[in-house]
């Protein structure tokens, strides 16, 4: 991606960091955000600023392979979410194939498979701003 955004915080504990299941804590070990250097915010360990991409992009983490879509909690109530800040999400958020997927994306999360895993994995599952509260799921 051409955007310069993911993998960038603006600070070193942001919540959009990568929230690891215990299987990628075991395979990755903790994720580090590292100070940016020349730059006034933070980037991902993993992240590669040469060429803008994930130096473990075919092993990287469950929350990095579902973004730009996010699991928000608002209160008591848990939501499929999706990022508008996300340059990609601006572009394409109107565009039919991105609907299709979406509603792909909605049908998965909401079935009794999905729905035990976030129970189980409800590190996953934080509170975010500039989010697009798009399905409600019952978990």
């Amino acid at each position: 991606m051409s955007c310069r955004g993911c993998c960038r915080y603006s600070e070193e504990n942001s919540i959009w960091s990568a929230h690891l299941l215990k299987e990628e804590k075991a395979r990755l070990g903790k994720i580090r955000i590292v100070a940016d250097p020349g730059q006034n915010n933070f980037i991902c360990g993993f992240f590669n600023k040469e060429d803008n991409k994930c130096k473990i992009y075919p092993m990287r983490p469950f929350e990095c392979q579902l973004y730009p879509f996010v699991f928000d909690r608002k209160d008591n109530n848990i939501f499929l979410a999706l990022d508008l800040n996300c340059t990609f999400v601006k572009e394409n958020r109107q565009k039919e194939e991105f609907k299709e997927y979406t509603q792909y994306l909605t049908a998965l999360i909401k079935s009794p498979a999905c729905l035990i895993f976030l129970k189980n994995n409800r590190q996953l599952i934080q509170e975010y701003a500039d989010v697009l509260d798009m399905d409600e799921l019952n978990i």
